[in-house]
């Protein structure tokens, strides 16, 4: 049996995509590596002309981290920890991660990026959708390898997805919150459209129709989905005279902590006058004051499932797509308070 390219990158202590450039004379390794694993190949059975047998031919897998305007795909904890996920992942197959970044405001050349992305052959191609819509998908299609989008669901689209349980985030904070008693419940969402946010609100909603409560546009609360700029426009939401309800659902961790920073200035107390959960469940909810509730996203977890199913059921799947939604749970702290029921 030929050897295979993971074989000979475990002798070599090397990358499997090191070991595949070396064999097959690619540029990007020294003349010292390349000589050590044609040696190290030779003696495991592989001669010059003949070519190591692939597994599935996978050498690396490529992560796009796709940005259409930058306010949410930032170097946050969230991000950290999904790449983070994807990254133990890929060492655990075997692979090599190469990570790249798609600008489309900065970054002039980004469509024959794309198209030279999707001609590559390679274990597969992660694409970060956070910030994407159906048109930023279509330049995706016809990619030579498996593709999966990671944190956007586009339950409409034929691609392969994974993502949070977006839509149960919003149902469980809001629910959490009538059952402390709450029903003038509102939501803070953000001023810039991603399709996550949509599928939050959408929970929201539900959990608002299914307790009978009442709401509408003016129950909505639009900021800037950054602590800085969520507090710069509940600032300004404060200052217009919009009354307050007793409690919030915020969309996620950083526009929580902004618009209670804006509350506090305006003289309001979080959680004696008004309560609230936030979401994704980073290191700063219990740095703020009081430790804020928010809904807990499992950032690894999720991003070894997309690696998962870009190796193991995106290739398979001939006619049809797998979406792939991962649970969440709410963690109860200080930000909420118990009012009597009615």
């Amino acid at each position: 049996m030929k050897p295979r390219i993971r074989d000979i990158a475990a002798v070599a202590k090397v990358s499997p995509a090191t070991v595949s450039n070396a064999l097959n004379g690619k540029p990007g390794v020294s003349a010292a590596v390349t000589e050590q694993i044609l040696a190290i190949a030779r003696e495991m059975g592989y001669e010059p002309g003949s070519k190591a047998r692939p597994e599935n031919d996978r050498q690396h897998v490529r992560l796009v981290l796709y940005k259409s305007h930058g306010l949410v795909v930032m170097d946050t904890e969230f991000f950290a920890e999904l790449i983070e996920g994807i990254q133990m992942e890929c060492q655990h197959n075997g692979l090599e991660l190469i990570v790249s970044h798609i600008n489309m405001l900065t970054d002039k050349d980004y469509k024959q990026r794309i198209r030279d992305f999707c001609a590559e052959e390679c274990a597969g191609i992660l694409l970060l959708g956070t910030e994407m819509n159906s048109e930023d998908l279509k330049r995706f299609a016809g990619c030579k390898s498996p593709l999966v989008v990671l944190d956007n669901l586009f339950r409409h689209e034929p691609v392969h997805s994974v993502v949070m349980n977006n839509y149960d985030a919003g149902y469980q904070a809001t629910n959490a919150l009538y059952a402390a008693g709450h029903r003038r419940i509102d939501h803070i969402t953000s001023a810039t459209h991603f399709n996550n946010n949509r599928y939050r609100r959408k929970g929201y909603e539900a959990a608002m129709t299914e307790h009978q409560l009442a709401f509408g546009p003016e129950n909505l609360w639009h900021v800037t989905p950054s602590i800085e700029g969520a507090y710069h426009d509940m600032t300004r939401h404060l200052q217009s005279g919009r009354k307050l309800p007793t409690a919030f659902f915020a969309a996620n961790d950083l526009m929580a902590i902004g618009c209670i920073r804006a509350l506090t200035e305006a003289g309001y107390k979080v959680p004696e006058d008004v309560s609230i959960i936030g979401m994704d469940d980073t290191a700063v909810c219990q740095a703020c004051m009081p430790p804020l509730s928010t809904i807990r996203v499992y950032r690894k977890d999720l991003g070894a499932a997309a690696i998962r199913t870009l190796l193991n059921i995106a290739p398979v799947m001939q006619h049809s797509v797998i979406k792939t939604e991962l649970s969440v749970d709410l963690v109860m702290r200080n930000s909420v308070k118990v009012l009597a029921q009615e």
